[in-house]
């Protein structure tokens, strides 16, 4: 009965979670101009449609800060998956 309800908890998490569009959370960069830093992956995102988004939030363009992966472990059942969780940060020209 818990690991059910582990399970069920973990998917509504990430149906939340990954469906949801890019939300860029604002950052000063490096430089000292507006940037950006978004989560890329999950349901629903890659990093193109962040690269789009970056494109999008700065008009004379942009720099990558960082482009990061990792992989998190995801319940399933009596075992894990492996995920990949991609972010991305940029800085305004």
């Amino acid at each position: 009965m818990i690991k059910e309800a582990v399970v069920i908890l973990a998917i509504g998490i990430l149906c939340t979670a990954g469906c949801a569009s890019i939300k860029p959370v604002p950052i000063t960069g490096p430089n000292g101009n507006q940037g950006y830093s978004m989560r890329c992956s999950g349901m629903g995102r890659s990093l193109e449609q962040c690269h789009h988004t970056a494109g999008t939030l700065c008009n004379a363009g942009y720099e990558v800060v960082s482009e990061n992966t990792s992989t998190v472990a995801i319940p399933s059942g009596e075992s894990f998956i492996a995920s990949p969780q991609t972010t991305l940060t940029i800085e305004c020209r």
